[in-house]
């Protein structure tokens, strides 16, 4: 039995390392090349060999392709939109758990549906609207639509269905009000289920292009609209500079999963969430 759980230990792992080789294949190849020599051939160059000239580039790239604004620009709106998130979907998973309402079953079954909705369906009169209330090329016009997610909600609910009626019935019978109930019982029981959503949701919102190429303009810029204009054959730019500008896009997602894939991890094994 143990040479049994041995091999398959063995062959778990090695299954992992090849997995996450082919995963951070991507990121070596943007590092080797930014990090390389100009006189490098880029389709062969699989090792960093200069790094100051990968300086260079990472400097050109924040200045020339004005990847340094399209990044804050971007934090700032993913931040907003994070925390509006958080806000809505942990109050619509609060009530759908613990409360009984009129046509409720009916109006869950339409947020699940709601997630099943390619986003090009409805992105017009978003638009639309969005414009009509002159929040084009704002913050609050890129994070308010996006506020609304029925998976951040169908999250929170799995870590909210394990918690006991019984606590939210006696903070009521000890004159605990309905928001005083949710911030002091169900919110810090939620800790898990908000970083995991947080942490998610930020990953999705930093790669979203469709909708920020629609409603951003000049004054607020995106990443992802920054790196698919400095990709366009009319935009002309050392290829070692763009390969840099895509590594500094990647490195604060995947900055913000590395530090919090305890969490996350935990988050979604404890959920019964699979993704």
């Amino acid at each position: 039995m143990k040479t049994k759980k041995k091999s398959e230990q063995a062959v778990l792992i090695t299954l992992a390392s090849v997995w996450g080789l082919i995963c951070l294949f991507p990121v070596w190849v943007l590092f080797s090349g930014t990090f390389s020599l100009d006189s490098s051939n880029l389709t062969r160059t699989f090792f960093p060999n200069s790094l100051a000239n990968g300086i260079s580039k990472c400097h050109e790239a924040l200045v020339t392709v004005d990847i340094a604004t399209s990044t804050v620009h971007t934090f700032i709106y993913a931040g907003i939109t994070v925390v509006g998130i958080l806000i809505i979907s942990s109050l619509a998973a609060y009530e759908f758990t613990f409360y009984e309402f009129p046509f409720k079953k009916l109006l869950f079954g339409l947020l699940m549906v709601s997630m099943m909705l390619p986003q090009i369906l409805y992105i017009i009169p978003l638009y639309r609207l969005v414009f009509s209330m002159k929040l084009a090329d704002t913050f609050a016009g890129v994070s308010l639509p996006m506020m609304v997610s029925a998976l951040s909600v169908f999250i929170m609910m799995q870590f909210l269905e394990d918690l006991p009626l019984s606590f939210i019935e006696s903070a009521r019978i000890d004159g605990a009000g309905h928001f005083q109930i949710y911030a002091e019982i169900v919110l810090p029981l939620m800790r898990n289920g908000i970083l995991t959503t947080a942490v998610l949701m930020f990953m999705k919102i930093w790669g979203q292009y469709l909708w920020p190429s629609l409603i951003l303009g000049q004054k607020v810029k995106s990443i992802s609209v920054t790196i698919a204009n400095m990709l366009s054959p009319n935009f002309w730019v050392d290829p070692r500079v763009k390969i840099a500008a895509m590594l500094i896009a990647m490195l604060p997602p995947l900055g913000i999963y590395i530090i919090f894939q305890r969490y996350v991890i935990e988050g979604i094994t404890m959920s019964g969430v699979k993704g």
